[in-house]
């Protein structure tokens, strides 16, 4: 069944995304003089467990290019170092909140000028301050990975949608450590300058 769900969330991603760059035919990225971006995503997210935990979630972030999409690499592969805030409604038991920071590594495939696929994960700290039995302390560790779209809406302005999964533990510090497991469906812009 998981393998069912990602082929069924990368064909829709990629729908979504070909459509976009299609009708925006004349938009395509141009980032040979871009180092950096700043992006603002919105997500919201489910814990996949009981109990229910919702999360409505602000991303700012931050990143520089390691290596830039459309450079000298197999297949015009980019690499990037992203810095990304996490500030959440949480709607749990009692309604509550969550703020933390995650560095993460972001790998982009051009699947042509307009249209971005990438991939990213890495691993952060959150503070999760709301009342539920699926998260017994309020500090936590938070690797996670995804993937998702920058569509083009002009030469350094893009669009993103994505998925990403993300684990919270304690990271075993404590002897109850239970998992709390999210999925989050994000949306945004991302500026490279």
């Amino acid at each position: 069944m998981v393998r069912g769900f990602w082929g069924l969330a990368l064909t829709i991603l990629l729908a979504v995304g070909y459509i976009g760059s299609s009708s925006l035919h004349a938009a395509e990225f141009e980032l040979s003089e871009a180092r950096f971006n700043v992006g603002l995503r919105l997500a919201y997210g489910h814990h996949l467990k009981s109990p229910p935990v919702r999360l409505y979630t602000f991303l700012p972030r931050w990143g520089v290019f390691l290596v830039r999409p459309h450079s000298s690499l197999p297949l015009g592969l980019g690499l990037s170092l992203e810095v990304e805030g996490i500030i959440s409604v949480a709607d749990a038991d009692k309604t509550g909140w969550e703020i933390g920071v995650t560095p993460l590594l972001k790998l982009t495939l051009p699947i042509n000028r307009g249209l971005h696929l990438f991939l990213e994960g890495g691993a952060g700290i959150i503070s999760e301050n709301f009342e539920s039995r699926a998260i017994p302390h309020r500090f936590n560790f938070t690797p996670q990975v995804g993937a998702g779209l920058d569509i083009a809406l002009t030469s350094r302005l893009g669009l993103t949608l994505a998925y990403r999964y993300r684990h919270s533990s304690n990271a075993s510090l404590y002897k109850e450590n239970a998992a709390f497991n999210v999925q989050f469906f994000q949306g945004g812009v991302v500026f490279f300058y």
